[in-house]
């Protein structure tokens, strides 16, 4: 049996899409961060950083989204993942790039602007939000690009790397951020929402 133990963050559902695109059945276990749930001598025997998302299965447990996407795809044997092992790393290397680039730019910006407000730790910070946006900019112009070339983000075949992609740039609605000079990344983003996967594991974050 699987079980998610996670909280309403981008990292958190990078995971559940994947589960839920790939039909799989699973409990997903809300750990209350505002209550240092995720600090618990019990919590950090699961995962010693101390963050979610952490899968458990069979009494194992594996933390880190990218990992745990990458074995979701693996124990079900899905095209998700391809065996082909070039075409398996260039979905590796699409989710790195997010996590390491886009994403990461994505999120420093989301927190800024709506976590912090919402946690009650401040305004935001302005430098921290210009360089966001600009290095933002310059790697949403890379992925254009590439979806010009392709329906999905490492290939012509759905694949792990869009979900994962996926949770980082829907942040870009409550952000209000344009897609006017995006409209590749825009079709591919209402792609991918429309998908029954991602209704599905919104459910785990109302």
């Amino acid at each position: 049996m699987l079980k998610f133990y996670g909280f309403n963050s981008q990292n958190n559902k990078k995971v559940i899409y994947v589960a839920e695109e790939l039909n799989l059945s699973y409990d997903f276990q809300l750990v209350n961060l505002m209550e240092r749930e995720n600090r618990t001598e019990e919590f950090l025997k699961m995962n010693p950083v101390g963050k979610v998302p952490v899968l458990e299965h069979d009494g194992k447990y594996l933390f880190e989204s990218g990992a745990i996407c990458r074995y979701l795809a693996d124990i079900s044997d899905s095209p998700l993942l391809p065996s082909d092992k070039f075409e398996r790393a260039q979905v590796d290397q699409w989710m790195e790039f997010f996590t390491n680039h886009l994403g990461r730019w994505l999120n420093s910006l989301f927190f800024e602007r709506i976590l912090k407000n919402f946690l009650g730790l401040g305004e935001a910070n302005q430098t921290i939000c210009e360089e966001a946006e600009k290095f933002s900019s310059i790697q949403l112009k890379i992925v254009e690009k590439e979806l010009s070339k392709r329906k999905y983000i490492a290939s012509d075949n759905l694949s792990i790397a869009d979900l994962f992609a996926y949770a980082y740039v829907e942040q870009m609605d409550p952000l209000e951020m344009s897609f006017d000079q995006f409209p590749n990344t825009l079709k591919w983003k209402n792609e991918i929402s429309k998908r029954d996967s991602i209704a599905r594991a919104q459910k785990n974050f109302k």
